[in-house]
């Protein structure tokens, strides 16, 4: 009998292993980056040097489902793969951290994606949840904007304040689904969906500040 169980838990073990190494399926994306709301800032990465980057949506197609979506970059270091942009077979993850989750769900509500300071300024802060929570330590730092153009300049405070809320405890204004789209070829991109019956982002302010007070209370700071 206890021979049999064990045999019994064996099985089902080796199910399991074999459930858990299948391959999540793949959907091909086409991905087109939203010209409206792109900026560029430049960033000093530990090892490589500074790098320039663009921050902004991606409007996704997904033709294996019909379904379309906006996405942000998950990594600031990968570049986008041409072909992407006509389609490419990504591989979705649950795999999130908890600290994206929790900038999400407090901050992602927030952003108007046809405002190219809150696009930026949110990018840039998924980016640093990734590192280290801080654009002046970590491996990302000295961030600055190209041109150096107020509108840049309100785009990292605006950075820092959804920063200054994931690393003090701010609270919730939403809860959303997070799915990582992963390819080898091309850089990875992150969905958020809603949950629940949380409200699509809308125009709630950042906190009591305000984007609109963003370049008056940059100035402040720097004085």
């Amino acid at each position: 009998m206890m021979h049999t169980t064990l045999k019994k838990a064996a099985l089902a073990l080796a199910a399991a292993g074999l459930l858990a190494s299948a391959p999540a399926h793949a959907d091909t994306l086409a991905m087109e980056l939203d010209i409206n709301s792109l900026m560029g800032f430049k960033v000093d990465v530990n090892g490589t040097g500074t790098k320039t980057v663009d921050t902004g949506v991606f409007n996704v197609s997904n033709a294996t489902t019909g379904s379309s979506f906006l996405a942000f970059c998950y990594e600031l270091l990968q570049g986008v793969n041409v072909n992407a942009l006509n389609g490419m077979t990504f591989s979705p993850s649950s795999v999130i951290p908890g600290a994206v989750q929790t900038l999400f769900n407090q901050s992602y509500a927030e952003v108007h994606f046809d405002n190219a300071v809150e696009v930026a300024g949110f990018q840039i802060a998924l980016w640093e949840t990734l590192d280290d929570n801080n654009l002046g330590t970590g491996s990302f730092k000295n961030w600055s904007g190209v041109s150096n153009s107020a509108a840049e300049g309100d785009a990292l405070f605006a950075a820092e304040i959804y920063l200054d809320r994931l690393v003090n405890g701010g609270p919730s204004t939403g809860n959303y689904q997070l799915t990582l789209w992963q390819s080898p070829d091309s850089q990875d991109i992150l969905q958020a969906s809603t949950a629940s019956s949380v409200p699509e982002p809308t125009s709630l302010m950042l906190g009591a500040l305000g984007l609109a007070g963003l370049s008056v209370l940059r100035r402040r700071k720097s004085s």
